[in-house]
């Protein structure tokens, strides 16, 4: 699902044929003559003057956030989960109903997957992930304290699932 190694990348690329181009968001979208998907090629942690990590991934994206969950976590390729992770790590509003599908299915998802994910996602280092995305506490509709809570959370659900409970 996700490619993230830039050689893949651009061999993939070089297989489609782009659609459209957003030059201030640096998104391209592309069409792929073999399968007939749409892809998306991304910057989610761009800045001013920096892009960060570079994401290929089919769009659109499977609506439900626990299929997504299901998909990424279990594809046994770990690029999805940490794609995945990239992804919802610029949504700390989201964090709550992520936290609440995981602790629901985590016997589902794969351990290395699981894992993965929830390292990529930022929610146990909540404090550098908001400073590396520039999100300041006040432009959130979450509070000191809710995000220390969701913190909490993720590090019990982390053990929860390393020792198997």
């Amino acid at each position: 699902m996700y490619v993230l190694n830039y050689q893949k990348q651009v061999e993939r690329i070089s297989q489609m044929i782009p659609l459209r181009k957003n030059e201030q968001t640096y998104e391209v979208y592309y069409h792929d003559p073999e399968s007939g998907e749409l892809w998306k090629s991304f910057f989610p942690y761009r800045s001013e003057n920096k892009k960060g990590p570079k994401l290929l991934r089919p769009e659109p994206l499977p609506q439900n956030l626990k299929h997504q969950l299901e998909i990424c976590l279990n594809s046994g390729n770990l690029a999805d989960a940490e794609g995945l992770g990239i992804e919802y790590s610029l949504n700390p509003e989201k964090w709550d109903e992520i936290l609440t599908h995981l602790e629901e299915n985590r016997k589902k998802y794969s351990r290395r997957g699981f894992f993965e994910f929830l390292k990529f996602l930022g929610v146990k280092d909540s404090r550098l992930t908001l400073e590396a995305l520039k999100i300041d506490f006040g432009q959130l509709s979450l509070s000191e304290k809710e995000i220390y809570s969701l913190k909490k959370r993720a590090r019990m659900l982390s053990l929860k699932k390393f020792f198997g409970i």
